[in-house]
């Protein structure tokens, strides 16, 4: 099991961005803005790399999805904090820390899990269909390759690209569908949303939560 979300397997972790520790929202303020009992901060590039790239790489996939240019620096982060599990965000916070705050999430061990499977089944069918979008300058080159061979075989020297094209019209749409659905279905479920603080009965067992994270 990864020691990203502490022991308990389940955080609050905020991607944030700052060229110097000193930009970074100080922990005191965030206890008062998020109702928190206690945060850390730790490097993006840390020993938690991995997980955290998960996150910024799920963030520039459905920034892909939704056709915007490609900017991998856009949610790169520099630091990350990690909270007690299920803390929301509020208009305060959004308007303060809007430069420093990427985005964040509300995290267990089992839907990184999840998000690790749903992006590679995206990888997996884009690669497929790029197979197919590749396909047809494939098949020009191999027209002008066999014609300085001096082949005679019309199917190298006059493949049927149009036929083609209009037999795999479509060709991983419907799963190439269903993966960025649940991409994006992931995101809106761990998601840092705004909502109301959590309640003062909680508490005790945030605090025992931050005491490990």
């Amino acid at each position: 099991m990864s020691d990203f979300l502490g022991p308990h397997g389940k955080a609050t972790v905020i991607l944030m961005r700052a060229h110097f520790d000193s930009e970074l929202p100080k922990l005191k303020d965030l206890k008062k803005l998020l109702h928190i009992p206690d945060g850390r901060y730790y490097k993006s590039g840390g020993r938690n790399y991995s997980s955290t790239q998960r996150l910024e790489r799920l963030l520039n996939i459905l920034s892909e999805i939704r056709g915007e240019e490609r900017d991998w620096k856009r949610y790169s982060s520099s630091d990350y904090l990690i909270t007690v599990a299920q803390v929301h965000s509020n208009l305060f916070m959004t308007l303060k820390y809007s430069a420093q705050v990427i985005d964040g999430f509300n995290l267990t061990d089992a839907c990184m899990d999840e998000l690790e499977r749903l992006m590679g089944a995206y990888s997996s069918i884009c690669s497929m269909r790029r197979d197919i979008d590749n396909m047809w300058s494939t098949l020009e080159t191999n027209k002008e390759r066999a014609i300085n061979f001096g082949i005679s075989d019309t199917t190298l020297l006059q493949p049927d690209i149009p036929n083609l094209q209009s037999i795999l019209q479509g060709y991983g749409d419907a799963e190439y569908l269903k993966a960025t659905n649940e991409l994006k279905d992931w995101y809106e479920t761990y998601r840092w949303k705004v909502g109301a603080p959590k309640s003062d009965s909680s508490s005790d067992e945030s605090q025992d939560e931050a005491e490990t994270v």
